[in-house]
């Protein structure tokens, strides 16, 4: 272990009799000589460099941290605690690494030695002041986002889409003029090439609403459409199906008379997709017959949740990617309030019961029957062109079931 002394100026002039390089050098020598460590004396310095940047900025500094964190250090000299940084944190969390390290600090200018009990005052002054920067620096930052509250004013660092450079409003609104829908005007964006706020597959009519509505307050919202709850088990074969194009959930929907129900795939409208929708009908029997391979058991597990309120929780999942699309919320919000969901979702799927099942009704009710077709399956892969089940398509939960 070897002595270190740190210099810095942010202006190096010739003309500066007390702060010139060769003042720095010469003040802490002398001082080194003092304490006898003259022998090998590393001296480190950063020039037209300001106290105020980090250690990434100042490459002497940075070498210095180093060398403490290597346990290399014995004793650090400089001419002032200016010297050493600007801020008084950043001064505090040396002093706080080299205290624990045993390294003692001394300073010319200041006269402080931090193996003296004076230095050490010094020191808990300077832990003082910093706490106080703190607390007025909070005072006043609650103080100014309280005025912008009142004045109405946006409070947060998520900017809206159109805040950024390259994101064009003007474009989004008049895809919506051209479409008349946010449907169609999402398909328009898409083909026009112009890309959404974190978004891989395009806009979504959702994310269409988001901007034009915030143009136009007068416009009215996005409504979802009847029986839009994806993952609502009112239908048969609800979060069994995907779309084979690009991976979304097909939300089952039903037609006014409530006689046929329809699978589609959300983005279809939006993105491109040789088939977007499917009617129960139509892949109902495909499912039918190779469920009647199944060796039946004589037990299986379903889930007991409320099938109301994992509507909800999906409901809820689709309005927080929608929020991020339209760019009201940033990706760690996002993540965070998806993560609640999901451990609602796996808390729903943990209340299972062991229901007795000689066969596959299918005259129970769409809810029930789509528990046991998810409890014998775990996915139903389609054709992309036809939209029926593949042959190697059906995915089950027990192997073993099938015969």
């Amino acid at each position: 272990m070897v002595a270190y002394a740190y210099m810095r100026k942010s202006v190096a002039r010739q003309d500066d009799p007390h702060n010139s390089a060769e003042a720095q050098e010469a003040a802490v020598r002398a001082m080194a000589a003092r304490y006898g460590d003259t022998e090998g004396l590393v001296l480190l310095s950063d020039w037209n460099v300001s106290g105020r940047k980090g250690r990434d900025k100042r490459p002497g500094y940075d070498a210095l941290w180093q060398a403490i964190e290597a346990g290399q250090v014995s004793a650090l000299y400089s001419y002032s605690m200016s010297r050493l940084a600007r801020s008084v944190v950043e001064l505090l969390k040396l002093f706080e690494v080299c205290a624990g390290r045993h390294i003692p600090i001394r300073l010319e200018a200041d006269v402080i030695d931090t193996s003296t009990a004076s230095g050490r005052m010094i020191a808990g002054i300077l832990a003082q002041v910093a706490a106080f920067e703190a607390d007025v620096h909070g005072e006043r930052l609650r103080a100014a986002l309280a005025a912008k509250s009142a004045r109405g004013e946006r409070i947060g660092t998520v900017a809206f889409y159109g805040d950024k450079p390259g994101e064009d409003t003007e474009a989004v609104l008049a895809a919506f003029t051209d479409a008349g829908s946010f449907s169609g005007a999402a398909k328009l964006l898409n083909e026009r090439g112009i890309r959404p706020r974190g978004s891989r597959r395009g806009w979504w009519p959702s994310s269409v609403a988001v901007v034009v509505r915030r143009i136009d307050p007068s416009l009215p919202a996005l409504r979802p459409t009847r029986g839009y709850a994806a993952g609502g088990t009112d239908f048969t074969l609800a979060r069994l199906l995907k779309c084979p194009t690009c991976g979304t959930a097909l939300t089952g929907t039903r037609d006014r008379d409530g006689r046929r129900v329809r699978y589609s795939c959300r983005l279809g409208t939006s993105l491109p997709h040789p088939r977007i929708s499917v009617t129960e009908s139509h892949i109902l029997p495909a499912i039918v017959a190779e469920v009647a391979h199944l060796r039946t058991p004589e037990q299986i597990e379903t889930e007991t949740g409320n099938p109301a309120e994992r509507a909800g929780l999906d409901a809820r999942r689709l309005r927080i990617i929608d929020m991020y699309d339209g760019g009201l919320i940033d990706r760690s919000d996002r993540d965070r309030r998806l993560a609640a969901v999901t451990d609602e979702l796996q808390r729903l799927d943990a209340r299972s019961v062991v229901l007795a099942v000689p066969a596959v009704d299918w005259t129970r009710p769409p809810h029930a029957l789509n528990a046991v077709l998810r409890a014998l399956f775990g996915r139903i892969e389609l054709d992309p062109a036809t939209f029926q089940p593949l042959p190697t398509g059906y995915v089950w939960t027990v192997p073993e079931w099938r015969a």
